[in-house]
């Protein structure tokens, strides 16, 4: 095969089948990140990467994303029987990807963790990705929903995982602000920014977010402090 400047193969086993496949990565000099958006949605310039997080087997439709854990023994009963025996074909995505493509691929790595009850936390970080690439789309609707079911997981996750607390609690604000849900995101927020446990970097992140709300839509708080505007 000719050298592709844009993409390598990575060489797959399946966890399912045992078949092997090489699906297509991009290559690390073919991106760059310019930009984080507030729901720390990253904005390349070149190729984007996400698009080929998800490996999905040509030959049984197993979808995996290096995040899963219950790849293994019962587990396996279960995505046969909840997801492999309901595909009605595996789907070849080694190659290059649209962002269609790339959606679909995130969806069925979500149908596979839903199948082997992975838990909450990456659920609702797959429901955010695919929220993401709907946002690459202008397809509003479609984000929203993907936004309301990740932060529905944010939320149970949050009681049972305490690493990672920091980011589970302003991605639930954010994300409640991102749906209009004002009243859940200043109560995150407020939360966020009153804590002195809370690290100096998501206390910033919190103060910075909710600031920069409340003077773009009430431009009359410009000349109050952050405490002021919350309470």
């Amino acid at each position: 095969m000719a050298f592709n400047i844009y993409y390598y193969e990575s060489s797959v086993d399946c966890k399912f089948c045992k078949k092997h496949f090489t699906t297509y990565k991009v290559r690390p000099n073919r991106y760059k990140i310019i930009e984080e958006q507030t729901d720390f949605m990253p904005v390349y310039e070149g190729l984007n990467p996400l698009l080929y997080e998800v490996a999905v087997c040509p030959h049984c439709g197993y979808a995996y994303h290096k995040s899963m854990t219950r790849t293994y023994g019962p587990f396996m009963l279960l995505i046969d029987e909840l997801y492999i025996k309901e595909l009605q074909k595996p789907m070849d995505m080694c190659k290059e990807r649209t962002i269609d493509d790339a959606i679909v691929s995130i969806k069925l790595a979500y149908l596979v963790s839903r199948a082997s009850m992975e838990e909450s936390l990456l659920m609702a970080n797959f429901a955010l990705k695919i929220a993401w690439l709907y946002r690459l789309k202008n397809d509003e609707e479609s984000e929203m929903r993907y936004l309301f079911a990740a932060r529905d997981f944010y939320s149970k996750s949050f009681a049972s995982n305490q690493e990672g607390g920091e980011r589970i609690q302003y991605l639930h604000a954010e994300l409640s602000l991102r749906l209009g849900d004002i009243a859940e995101a200043k109560k995150g927020f407020s939360r966020l920014i009153a804590d002195r446990n809370v690290s100096n970097k998501y206390r910033k992140l919190a103060r910075n977010r909710w600031e920069n709300y409340k003077y773009d839509e009430q431009p009359n708080n410009a000349n109050k402090t952050i405490e002021e505007v919350i309470n």
